[in-house]
């Protein structure tokens, strides 16, 4: 994997969907996994962060571009909130 900041060698192929790196285009070379992909600093003194994404078969497309990105969604998204109806299904 690469990032698509300034990266040539290898056409960006995925986007990151959620969580800090929201929109970032990447370059990905599998099909199941998770990546750990570096959060984009916003300051020069940040210290270096990544994030965990998970490769899905989900394809977002764009006009303008004939191939549709891999989506990959953040794998480290908190929980959802416990259900407070009482443990009962719907």
């Amino acid at each position: 994997m690469s990032a698509g900041r300034g990266d040539r060698v290898h056409e960006c192929n995925a986007i990151c969907l959620g969580g800090p790196c929201h929109g970032l285009l990447t370059h990905i070379d599998q099909d199941i996994g998770v990546l750990v992909v570096p959060v984009p600093r916003r300051l020069p003194g940040e210290p270096e962060a990544c994030a965990r994404y998970r490769v899905t078969r989900e394809r977002v497309r764009y006009s303008g571009r004939n191939e549709p990105y891999v989506a990959l969604h953040w794998a480290d998204a908190p929980p959802p909130p416990p259900c407070s109806c009482g443990g009962l299904a719907p």
